[in-house]
């Protein structure tokens, strides 16, 4: 019990600015604010980001965002206990949620490690994508090819790929000659609820489909519409991924559940 009570909460707030401003189909980003949860304890240190840049229910009241972190801090120094799910109550955003197990992760692991595995000692590498942000598609399908080969020649051979309705018919073009070139790519397609109803979704889904080189699409309509969006789960002909819709759902069981 003395342990816990030499456990201190502090929060760190910083500035960052983009190289070059990116957008997805709901927002441009120039500059982002991120806070840092900072515990110690026992000469020990865990920190968790709490990155607001795709959380959209924080984008909207960052004021708010801010003052639930500053009494999650205090609920931290009051209880001092360091199990995730005794703070679920206190946390409305998953950014917030995500910051807080990093940080008790990381002061559970040693900070920086948050869980050991093979790639984290080293031995094995894990495979991630490249991003192709909407910005990537404002000049013409020339730059926007150019950005993509680049990409593949730097060794990706899976990419995510930012999709609005102002550019659709562009980006399925260039899916299309990407896909003549370069057949052994995969494409994961994040439409950020893009799709304003599930006629439109099904559509889409359909023509991307016939290209053959979609690994899935992220979030075809926006967050809330349940019902469409277990419709769109069982009958579309590319899998599904949840993000927005998933956003201040804490509990890993409710979102197996979703």
């Amino acid at each position: 019990m003395n342990n816990f009570k030499k456990m201190n909460c502090f929060l760190k707030k910083k500035m960052f600015f983009f190289k070059k401003k990116v957008f997805n189909s709901n927002k441009t980003f120039i500059k982002n604010i991120i806070w840092f949860i900072i515990l110690t304890q026992n000469n020990k240190i865990g920190i968790g980001e709490c990155n607001p840049i795709l959380d959209q229910f924080a984008l909207k009241n960052l004021k708010k965002f801010e003052i639930e972190l500053k009494n999650l801090s205090k609920m931290i120094l009051f209880f001092k206990r360091t199990e995730i799910y005794f703070y679920y109550k206190y946390i409305s955003y998953s950014s917030i949620l995500f910051g807080l197990e990093q940080a008790f992760l990381s002061l559970k692991n040693k900070f920086p490690m948050l869980y050991h595995s093979k790639f984290t000692y080293g031995i094995e590498g894990i495979p991630i994508n490249s991003l192709m942000w909407l910005n990537s598609f404002n000049k013409d399908k020339k730059y926007a090819m150019k950005k993509m080969e680049n990409q593949i020649i730097e060794g990706f051979s899976l990419i995510k790929m930012k999709i609005s309705m102002r550019f659709i018919n562009d980006q399925y073009f260039l899916l299309k000659e990407i896909k003549r070139k370069y057949p052994f790519l995969k494409i994961r397609v994040d439409a950020n609820g893009c799709f304003e109803n599930i006629q439109k979704a099904f559509y889409y889904l359909n023509k991307f489909y016939d290209l053959g080189i979609i690994d899935f699409m992220e979030q075809p309509i926006s967050s809330g519409n349940w019902k469409d969006m277990s419709e769109i789960c069982k009958k579309s002909k590319i899998p599904i991924a949840l993000d927005e819709e998933l956003a201040n759902i804490h509990e890993l069981k409710k979102k197996r559940n979703y």
